[in-house]
Parts: structure tokens; C-alpha cells; sequence
């Protein structure tokens, strides 16, 4: 139990992500990449490229960024597909 709760506190939520990157394009940053955050807004958003990229492929970063915090906590990750904590 004690780790769901670490895992709650640490996990990125979707939501938040989303509504950063659609009005700051602020979305690195919240997943612990502030390196990538910075180039992204040296390069506006790749011209545009770069940001219709994270378009495509901003959840799949987020579950992935998810299940890399439940892994370091050892948690078994089919338990937390079928309880939908993703």
C-alpha cells in the first residue's frame, strides 16, 4: 500500500500535462526533462514540427514516463493496467 501512495505522489496526471502544453508548451518539464524543455522553446517548438510531434505522441511519453516511476518502485505493472493507474 505504501508504495501506491509514493507512486500516487509521484506519477505524472494527463490532465495537468495537457492543458501546460496546450497553453505554455510546457510538457518536458513536468516529466523531469527541463534540458529538452529548454531547447524546445529555443527552437520555438521545432518550427512548429516538434510541436505537432508531442501532439501525437504526448500520452504515450506520459505512460511511459508512469510506468518508468512504478517500475523504480517495484511494482507489478499488469496490476496497474487492470486498475486503470495509468
Amino acid at each position: 500500500m505504501y508504495k501506491y501512495s509514493i507512486f500516487n505522489n509521484r506519477k505524472v496526471n494527463r490532465y495537468v500535462v495537457w492543458i501546460m502544453f496546450l497553453f505554455f508548451g510546457w510538457s518536458y518539464g513536468m516529466m523531469n526533462q527541463s534540458t529538452k524543455q529548454l531547447v524546445y522553446y529555443l527552437t520555438l517548438g521545432g518550427c512548429g514540427l516538434w510541436t505537432l510531434y508531442i501532439l501525437f505522441t504526448l500520452n504515450r511519453k506520459i505512460k511511459r514516463h508512469n510506468v518508468g516511476i512504478a517500475v523504480d518502485l517495484g511494482m507489478d505493472i499488469k496490476e496497474l493496467n487492470e486498475n486503470d493507474m495509468f
